[in-house]
């Protein structure tokens, strides 16, 4: 982790809250419209994968705790897992080979 880009993760921890706070109001829609709109419910379907760690894991402490600081600090632990793994991948593909390009003498 030599080259830990800040501005990828804070860009992707960013734009993974607006996805989940989209998810969490496509879950209300859906459920307000008796699961009938399709859009609604693949939007608010998307929280399945977006919960994941904290809220899989700590789903029952969070939610007996009726804390909003306790869930919204869930939230921003969920977001910025995302936003590690994205930036990794990013530079992860970003590394220069170290083997030489071949010519395929064509």
């Amino acid at each position: 982790m030599k080259k830990f880009n800040l501005k990828i993760f804070v860009i992707a921890t960013v734009v993974t809250i607006l996805l989940t706070f989209v998810s969490w109001a496509g879950l209300e829609a859906n459920g307000m419209q008796n699961g009938s709109h399709t859009l609604w419910g693949t939007v608010g379907s998307l929280w399945t994968i977006l919960r994941f760690p904290i809220f899989t894991f700590f789903w029952k402490f969070l939610y007996e705790k009726e804390n909003i600081l306790l869930m919204s600090t869930g939230v921003f632990i969920n977001c910025a897992f995302y936003g590690f793994i994205v930036e990794r991948i990013f530079s992860l593909r970003k590394k220069k080979s170290k083997i030489p390009p071949v010519s395929s003498g064509i």
